[in-house]
């Protein structure tokens, strides 16, 4: 269960990575649509990635700090 934000997230961005690259060689595919469809949801990943380097940020500080295990995942 640990880092399930940070896979769920990179999951997300995986499948609309490979949404639009398998979309982009399908002719009736709306790269418009699916383009602001993207466009819309810009705020919403990019907190998601901020908290991830934000997490990421704070653990290495606290393993240098010694107050974390290394072998923490």
């Amino acid at each position: 269960m640990k880092q399930m934000a940070k896979k769920v997230t990179l999951g997300i961005m995986v499948i609309a990575f490979f949404g639009g690259l398998i979309g982009a060689f399908i002719e009736g595919f709306n790269m418009d649509g699916y383009t602001s469809f993207l466009k819309s949801f810009v705020p919403f990943f990019s907190v998601m990635i901020a908290s991830i380097g934000t997490n990421s940020a704070i653990t290495k500080i606290q393993i240098s700090k010694g107050k974390v295990d290394v072998d923490k995942d």
